[in-house]
This record gives structure tokens, C-alpha cells and sequence, in this order.
């Protein structure tokens, strides 16, 4: 194998493609957009530096993932973190079997959903079903999203004050609010305005600069609706209209009346979803009185999700179509809630992800799951959305290879309790880290919505957000180094001489690598390589401003093994192409290398 002497030039040449991937992931990693993901070219990199002597064969299943599946063919790929599952869908296209374990019910489902893709397919007649689901649910709300005729497709609420830059329309026009007498007009002007209706110079900003209309309805537990977006259709042609509450009193009363009507539609869900005050990573919720989970969503979105679930109890009846549905649901969640940013020159919700889906914003927008006209989008991030993108990755699974009919088995529970193969060939290691305190936070609203789902479906969702919290592996926790050293120990007794482990991380601190390392000396996995590529998009979720990650491979063995370092090469491809700061990645290699040698009696 190469994975313990890959040359310079085939590292640099994944660094490249990372930077090309970054922003476009693979349609098989979009059925669910977990918050965090790695590379696919890095995974695809050790797949295939662990199968192939030959680099011009690694440079081709860079690209072409099914020419390793001959050679994979009975090997087994693991991962104790899991995650959303990339490591092990990427193998599993290699055609690995694969095991993975994660402690967050958000990932598993992610993990497993992706992977029914790549190893079965889309069950018969799902597009079938899917639609039959979409037409019983529409019809079972139709009166919460339709306003005299007309498809809602956003509601805009604010829990103080609003912008005057409402929307964007396809022709670049801006869609106004006037900030004096609230009406709505289009205009291409830039810095200013004037309202057509009452005169009025405007500034133009999608900032919250204005008092909401005293006509504004509390809807949503201190959310004010002063607005929508809404759709006439006919047949496949649907117009984009706006209507503000001081245009229409009619508007502001029905509102007022839906969200009462839904409020008790959804009265049951505070007992069953409970509150949020004991999760790691509320705070910023609970300071703007986001105390409840069922504060997360609007009325009108939690009575879909339960429109959606009791529809699903009585069509869906394949486990393999239940699970494609959930993941769909969880998916949309990351517009479907009071999360979602409003971006008027878009016209359309940022979803929340990562850090963000804990910042409350100032101003958003109500989204509607359902909104669509047939397969026809009329929202971003809504359930037809989630359902197109699994059909997406069909056709890009069919694409590189086809179904593998490999065996996949994802495990709800933690890398210290949880069962492992017997044996695995390739193992990787990637571990939580940063300044946070839990992982589990950042999935929020996805977990409360799959809560929903499983008073209907029982689909294995744990009852309680903070007891996966106080189970998650965190290197600031005081029983840290004991439960990773067990980790690492478990780990050695299932391999074989041939068998390889990866560490994936980074940090700039040297005690931190020596805490992470030492078990793996003390369990006789002593290092064979050492290679630097890019990690995730840059974020403020990783311990600093580094956007490198470590790939460190080990090997059982009783002797030192000669250690291979491709470190600063990469480094400097990669701060010549993104902008990444060269010294401090050095200097996290650095911190490696030193805790490395101390531990290792390294020259």
C-alpha cells in the first residue's frame, strides 16, 4: 500500500481538488447538509492509498471512486465517529464494507440514509409514494398556508424591528416595504428611495432599521408577522406576489387566526419535546426567550410536521422509505425554523448550520415546508428540496459506479460502549474538537423535528438532547483522557498487520497532541506517515483560524516504524490558492512533530 509513502505531488493534487470541492459537494453528500464535512478527495486519498502501490491509480479514483471496488471487496472501513457519514458512503462507494458509530441520532440517520443510496438504491415506486405523501399533507394544512386563493410560500416575522429591502425579484427588482406607510412597491434604485404611495424618501437596506407596522400580529411567541410572500398558480406557472399587514387588515386577522388554529393543532408538543435550558450551547436562545423546544419552530410549521408524521404512519410502511422520508424532514428543518436567516438580496432563508443554527436572528422568515407546485420548488430548503436532492444522488450514484451491495451497518451510540466489527482494515479517527462544549448543540433543530417524527414512527431518536451532550467525546472534559485511551485500545485489538489507523486533527497546542497521541503508543500503533490537507470551509467552529487538518496513519507494531512527513509542500499550495495563513499551519505542524518525537524518541 502507498498510504505510508504518498509522494508530495499526489497530496498537493488533493489539496487542489478539495479547494475545487469546497462549496460544491457531491450530490450523494447533499441529502442531508450536516453541518460538518470533510473533503471527499481526503477520504478518497486514503481509500485509495490504502488499496493501491501505483499513484497514477489514487489520482484516478480521485475521481472515479468505483475502480477500487475489486480490490476493496471484503475489506472493512470504520469510523467510531461517524458523523454525517461521508468517511463511510465515500468507502462504501469504494466499495468497503462499512461500520460507524455516532452518538447523535441526526448523524446516524444522515449516515444510514446516504448509504441506502449507495448500497440498495431508491426503493420502488418512491417518487410515487413521495408525491402521494406530499399531496396528502398539503391538503390536510391547506388552510394554514393558503390566503384567498393563494399559495403562501414565506411569512416575515421580527422580534423587533424590520428592514425597508424586503425581497428580490428575478428581474433584479427590489421588493420594498416602506418604512412610513408600510405599503410594498419594486424598485432598482440603490441607496434610496422614494415610496410611490405616500412620497417618502427611503433608505435601502436589508437591515433591521424600522419599527414593524402597527398592524403586525403576534403569531409566534414574540414573533411579529408583518408580511408574505405568496404564489398564484396556474397549472406549472406560478407569480410571485407580496402583501404587507397595513396593506390588507383582512391579512393581519387570518395570521392572528392560523397561528391560534395550528398553536392547537401542535398544543400537545411542549410535553413531548420538553425545554432546552440544561443543552450546552443555549444560551443565546434562552437569553431571547427561547426557553421551550417548541419555540425553535412557528405554529404553522410545527402542525405540518405533524401533518407530515401522521401521514406518514398511514402510507409509509417500508422501514427503507421511512428512513428516506425522516431524513427529509431533518433536512428541511434547517429553513423550516425560526433559525433561518432572511436574505433579501437572494430573495431567499440561509439555512441554519453549524454555530449559526444557535444565532437568533433579528428578522426571518416563516418558511413554509410544503411550499411547491408539484416538483416545482417555490421555497428554499423545503421538503420537495430535501426529495430532490436524494433523486439527485441516485442519478450521481448510478453515475460513479452504481449500487455496491456492500454491507453497512451504523450504530446509534458512543465509540467507549458501542459493539465493533470483529476486524477492520482501514480505521479513521476523527474526533470532536474546538472552543464549544457540545456537538450535539449544533443539530438542534434537526433533533426537536425528528422528535415529532418519533411519536408517530418510532424511528430511535433519544429522549433527551443533554444526555447525548454528557456522552459526547470533548478533550476539555476532566474523564477525556481515560475514555479516548479505551477508545484507542478497543481499536487495537480488532487489527491486523495489514490494518491502518488514521488520526484526523489538528490543533496548535502541543499538550493537546500529546493527550491525543499517547494512547496510541501505549497500545503499540506507532506512526508510519504524516501528511497535511485542507480540512472543512473556514468557520469559527475549528479551534482557531486554522483550515489544515492532520492526516497522522498508524500501524500495530512492537518496533518504530520510519516516519514519512508530506507537511509544508501542501501548506504552501494551499495558502497560494485559499486564504490560509501559512505560519500558523506550520506552526500546528510544528506542535505535531514536537509531541510526536517526545513520544515516539523520534530524531
Amino acid at each position: 500500500m502507498l498510504l505510508d509513502n504518498i509522494s508530495r505531488e499526489l497530496v498537493t493534487e488533493v489539496v487542489l481538488k478539495s479547494r475545487d470541492e469546497k462549496g460544491r459537494r457531491m450530490p450523494i453528500h447533499m441529502v442531508h447538509r450536516w453541518w460538518s464535512r470533510r473533503f471527499v478527495a481526503t477520504y478518497r486519498l486514503i481509500l485509495g492509498a490504502y488499496l493501491f502501490d501505483d499513484e497514477k491509480r489514487i489520482s484516478k479514483a480521485l475521481d472515479t471512486p468505483k475502480i477500487m471496488r475489486e480490490y476493496a471487496s471484503g475489506k472493512t472501513f470504520f469510523e467510531p465517529f461517524a458523523g454525517g457519514g461521508t468517511g463511510l458512503v465515500e468507502a462504501a462507494l469504494a466499495g468497503f464494507n462499512v461500520y460507524g458509530i455516532d452518538i447523535n441520532p441526526v448523524a446516524v440517520i444522515t449516515a444510514k440514509a446516504s448509504l441506502l443510496l449507495v448500497t440498495y438504491g431508491l426503493p420502488k415506486n418512491f417518487e410515487n409514494k413521495l408525491k402521494k405523501v406530499l399531496t396528502n399533507v398539503k391538503e390536510k394544512t391547506r388552510d394554514l398556508w393558503e390566503f384567498n386563493g393563494n399559495y403562501i410560500t414565506y411569512i416575515f416575522i421580527t422580534r423587533k424591528y424590520v428592514p425597508t429591502w424586503l425581497s428580490t425579484c428575478k428581474n433584479h427588482y427590489k421588493v420594498m416595504l416602506c418604512s412610513h406607510c408600510y405599503r410594498i412597491f419594486e424598485t432598482k434604485s440603490m441607496l434610496t428611495a422614494i415610496c410611490p404611495y405616500c412620497g417618502k424618501q427611503l433608505e435601502i437596506t436589508n437591515k433591521p432599521i424600522a419599527e414593524p407596522p402597527p398592524e403586525a400580529p403576534d403569531i409566534a411567541n414574540g414573533w411579529k408577522a408583518f408580511a408574505i410572500e405568496l404564489r398564484k398558480c396556474v397549472n406549472t406557472k406560478c407569480k410571485k406576489k407580496y402583501l404587507s399587514v397595513a396593506e390588507s387588515t383582512e391579512l393581519a386577522s387570518w395570521l392572528q387566526y392560523t397561528a391560534q388554529k395550528a398553536r392547537i393543532y401542535s398544543s400537545g408538543l411542549d410535553e413531548i419535546l420538553g425545554d432546552i435550558s440544561s443543552i450546552h450551547e443555549a444560551n443565546r436562545l434562552i437569553k431571547v426567550n427561547m426557553k421551550k423546544a417548541t419555540d425553535i419552530f412557528a405554529p404553522h410549521q410545527l402542525a405540518t410536521f405533524i401533518a407530515y408524521a401522521e401521514t406518514l404512519k398511514k402510507i409509509v410502511d417500508n422501514n427503507k422509505e421511512k428512513l428516506l422520508f425522516t431524513v427529509a424532514l431533518s433536512e428541511a428543518t434547517k429553513c423550516c425554523s425560526l433559525l433561518a436567516k432572511w436574505y433579501s438580496p437572494l430573495g431567499e432563508c440561509i439555512p441554519a448550520g453549524g454555530m449559526k443554527a444557535l444565532w437568533v436572528p433579528e428578522y426571518t422568515v416563516i418558511t413554509n415546508p410544503l411550499a411547491s407546485n408539484g416538483f416545482k420548488t417555490l421555497a428554499r430548503g423545503t421538503l420537495i428540496s430535501a426529495f430532490k436532492a436524494q433523486l439527485k444522488a441516485m442519478k450521481y450514484v448510478d453515475k460513479v459506479g452504481g449500487v455496491s451491495n456492500i454491507r453497512s451497518t451504523v450504530v446509534l451510540g458512543d465509540a467507549l460502549t458501542a459493539p465493533y466489527p470483529r476486524s477492520a482494515n482501514l480505521v479513521v479517527l476523527d474526533p470532536p474538537y474546538g472552543k464549544f462544549k457540545s456537538y450535539a448543540s449544533l443539530s438542534l433543530p434537526h433533533f426537536y423535528s425528528l422528535k415529532i417524527l418519533d411519536e408517530f414512527l418510532d424511528i430511535e431518536i433519544s429522549r433527551d438532547l443533554s444526555l447525548i451532550e454528557n456522552k459526547e467525546l470533548m478533550p476539555g472534559k476532566e474523564d477525556f483522557q481515560d475514555a479516548w485511551n479505551l477508545i484507542i485500545r478497543r481499536i487495537s485489538e480488532i487489527l491486523h498487520p495489514d490494518s491502518r489507523v488514521i488520526l484526523v486533527f489538528t490543533t496548535l497546542a502541543s499538550e493537546l497532541w500529546e493527550k491525543m497521541l499517547r494512547p496510541f503508543k501505549l497500545h503499540n500503533l506507532y506512526p508510519t506517515a504524516v501528511y497535511w490537507v485542507l480540512g472543512e470551509a473556514p468557520s469559527a467552529l475549528t479551534t482557531s483560524k486554522l483550515k489544515g487538518i492532520h492526516l497522522i496513519v498508524f500501524r500495530k507494531s512492537k518496533r518504530q516504524c520510519r516516519l514519512h512527513t508530506i507537511l509544508d509542500e501542501p501548506i504552501k499550495v494551499a495558502s497560494n490558492v485559499n486564504s490560509i495563513d501559512e505560519s500558523l499551519e506550520k506552526k500546528s505542524s510544528e506542535s505535531l512533530m514536537s509531541a510526536l518525537r517526545k513520544l515516539y524518541n523520534l530524531n
